[in-house]
């Protein structure tokens, strides 16, 4: 079981660092984020340890069936810049009616 162990916690790692390579999340993963993950790896993807990838494709597959921890880690919410208001713009005069000659 200790072997199994650490190859989980170096697939997390490794797997996570890769994540955080390509831009997933701003860090490399943290004893936290791989804490919040363990659980999820060992009930969805315990079959792919030690396969980094094959892990991390099996955690994106499964993204409705991630615990909320692990979700974050994976799906870190990224809060959009707020768009710039468009001006507005004047409003036109109303033109004067035209009165026809009696």
């Amino acid at each position: 079981m200790s072997q199994r162990r650490f190859f989980l916690g170096a697939a997390l790692a490794v797997a996570l660092s890769i994540m955080g390579q390509n831009g997933a999340f701003a860090q490399q993963g943290t004893p936290e984020q791989q804490a919040a993950c363990q659980p999820d790896v060992m009930r969805l993807c315990g079959n792919f340890i030690p396969d980094v990838d094959r892990i991390v494709a099996c955690l994106r597959y499964n993204e409705p069936n991630l615990s909320p921890p692990c979700h974050d880690v994976f799906f870190p919410v990224v809060a959009e810049e707020p768009k710039p208001k468009a001006k507005a713009r004047p409003k036109a005069k109303p033109k004067p009616k035209k009165t026809e000659p009696r």
